[in-house]
């Protein structure tokens, strides 16, 4: 759901970086006071987590590829203000080391995956878990994935708004008509959704068995880390264990899916579109082999956990102040 440059209308472009400088703005002034600094490894270890997840494509059928956005997961184990911050960090790092997703479009991107996505499963998580879970041992697994598929769902329908005002606006020089975007981005991402919530839902159970220290509930907040050194904490265990998730799923995308478009990809090819030249040519790539995937995942791994583990201990020694 990268929009890359030369797609939007720059006008609508410009209010869309305004639009989310403004709501990070926001989120890091009320955020700074509530971080804690045993909770910085761990959130910084969740946006490189997700980073990670989303270079592995899945097929979700005729040539299209759906990945996991983790903005509800981000949520539901952080919180909805530290989940817009490391979401962000995400984005912004894909943009700028890796070309995913176009600079210009750079506030729209993170607009709708760093904001729309993390808030819309936040809410959606906040008022079906509590009317589920007491209900059935399901219940939980149910209102994590209700969350994780409406935030894929309505970030999506955020892009496609996007595009047909860009059209609108631009006498059609920039974005997709609405006949063409509005279905497919909405047809796509329904069933890319579906992914997100089953990948969500395991991810959830996965660290509730591994590193039950990442987890949160609306009501407690991040679990604090006890007296552990921090090289015999879960987050160390739960780093080791997201880079060999990674390792190990990585021949299944090269097999499967590298060659796929994803949905908006797939939107750009049936209006007849081809991506502009991106503003900024980025230093590196997710490559196209095995090795080179890996390194890139690995390089983009240490650089989202470092950007956002500074990015934490700025906010909290500001709010300290």
């Amino acid at each position: 759901m990268h929009i890359p440059d030369g797609l939007m209308d720059p006008l609508v472009a410009a209010i869309g970086w305004i639009e989310f400088l403004l709501v990070l703005g926001a989120v890091m002034i009320v955020s700074g006071r509530r971080i804690r600094e045993r909770n910085l490894p761990r959130v910084a270890l969740l946006s490189a987590g997700i980073f990670v997840a989303q270079i592995l494509n899945f097929p979700v059928g005729g040539g299209t590829t759906g990945h996991l956005i983790g903005a509800a997961l981000f949520a539901i184990l952080a919180g909805p203000a530290l989940a817009v911050i490391g979401m962000s960090v995400v984005i912004i790092i894909q943009a700028l080391m890796f070309g995913d997703g176009g600079v210009t479009a750079l506030g729209l991107n993170a607009l709708n995956m760093a904001v729309i996505a993390p808030l819309m499963g936040w809410g959606v998580y906040s008022l079906v878990d509590p009317v589920l879970v007491n209900r059935t041992r399901l219940g939980r697994s149910l209102s994590i994935a209700l969350a994780a598929w409406a935030s894929v769902f309505v970030a999506a329908a955020s892009c496609a708004a996007e595009l047909l005002v860009s059209y609108a606006v631009s006498a059609g020089n920039y974005g997709i008509a609405a006949p063409i975007s509005v279905p497919a981005m909405l047809g796509y991402h329904v069933v890319i959704g579906i992914g997100e919530a089953a990948i969500t839902v395991g991810l959830v159970a996965y660290l509730a068995s591994v590193a039950p220290d990442l987890l949160t509930t609306a009501k407690t907040g991040m679990v604090a880390a006890g007296t552990k050194s921090i090289l015999k904490s879960d987050t160390v265990k739960a780093a080791v264990a997201i880079v060999l998730i990674f390792v190990l799923v990585l021949p299944l995308y090269i097999l499967y899916a590298s060659a796929g478009r994803d949905g908006l990809e797939q939107v750009v090819a049936e209006a007849d579109l081809e991506e502009g030249s991106p503003v900024l040519n980025a230093p590196f790539s997710y490559g196209k082999n095995y090795f080179e995937t890996l390194l890139g995942g690995i390089l983009g791994f240490l650089a989202v956990t470092l950007s956002a583990l500074g990015l934490l201990r700025l906010l909290k020694w500001r709010g300290a102040r």
